[in-house]
């Protein structure tokens, strides 16, 4: 049986992480269900990359576009030309897993319609804190109840750097040691102003509340490199729904130490959702990185092919 062609666009941090836990999927699958990466969309092609043929790098969008693949996964960022490899892979039948809060936020609902129509599944779990299983959550495991509120901390970033403030790092030192631990990008100003969070609380509140992500207003502060010192500082996103609606909110909070929010230091996130039969249900985990990111998009892969993974009954 041959393996099952993967057509992957962006080979950055999660991009390559992605090809080594593939690689890692068909060692240990023994070649069950195995995977192949057959096309790779990248800025540079000249630029070598460990455990991809050469002959299967391109920067021409239109060849990424008419590859012969089973499912096609997005890492690259930005609403162009992400949202344009998304409507093609639907177009063409085909399952779409994509690491890209900016398109899921502003064009979820529409892609998921598109999906249904053609009955293949869309897959955003990396779009949301990275390895937390949050989307799924969402999606079945709370499917049945009602959520009144989510708060956590969306944006690893973010709070890589405050709690890097709060041990008494300086602001440039600690920016600086995100981008070499791959935790921030070379302009960081969409994390600090608020904006990735508001995007995946938006999300979030589509899965919850039913809301179209593009319609849902979210307050954004951004959060300020000056006077968070010594405070136990965390950049809180929230969203509930009361008497007067659905409202989303993102913004630095100072908080107590040994809370919850307080002890989620670092590329850490932590989500709490509120529901009406099971109470308060507190995810975790890493929520930057490449490697979380990857796994969360492989997840996907596999639910989205029909892949067993192998364990339990």
């Amino acid at each position: 049986m041959r393996p099952l062609r993967v057509a992957l666009a962006g080979c950055g941090a999660v991009g390559s992480a992605f090809v080594e836990q593939v690689a890692d999927w068909n060692r240990r699958r023994r070649g069950r269900g195995a995977l192949e990466v057959v096309t790779v969309l990248v800025r540079d092609p000249s630029r070598r990359r460990r455990g991809i043929d050469r002959r299967s790098i391109t920067d021409d969008v239109g060849a990424f576009l008419a590859a012969p693949a089973e499912v096609v996964v997005e890492a690259v960022g930005g609403l162009d030309p992400a949202l344009r490899i998304a409507r093609h892979a639907l177009a063409s039948g085909r399952p779409w897993v994509t690491a890209n809060k900016a398109v899921v936020a502003r064009h979820g609902a529409a892609l998921a319609t598109e999906a249904r129509r053609v009955g293949v599944e869309i897959g955003f779990e990396a779009a949301v804190g990275a390895g937390i299983p949050v989307v799924a959550t969402l999606r079945q495991a709370l499917a049945h109840d009602e959520v009144v509120a989510l708060r956590g901390i969306l944006n690893g970033t973010t709070n890589f750097l405050l709690t890097a403030l709060e041990r008494g790092a300086a602001w440039d030192d600690a920016l600086a040691e995100a981008r070499r631990r791959g935790f921030a990008e070379a302009d960081p100003s969409r994390d600090l102003q608020g904006l990735d969070a508001a995007d995946k609380l938006r999300i979030l509140a589509w899965l919850a509340f039913g809301v179209d992500p593009a319609s849902l207003e979210v307050d954004v502060v951004p959060v300020s490199r000056a006077g968070a010192a010594g405070a136990v500082m965390r950049q809180v996103a929230e969203v509930r729904r009361d008497s007067s609606g659905i409202r989303g909110c993102v913004g630095p909070v100072e908080v107590p130490r040994d809370s919850a929010l307080g002890r989620t230091t670092d590329e850490g996130n932590l989500i709490e959702i509120d529901t009406v039969g099971a109470g308060r249900i507190r995810l975790s985990g890493p929520g930057a990185g490449g490697r979380a990111t990857a796994s969360a998009l492989l997840g996907d892969v596999v639910a989205g092919l029909g892949l067993a993974a192998g364990r339990g009954p």
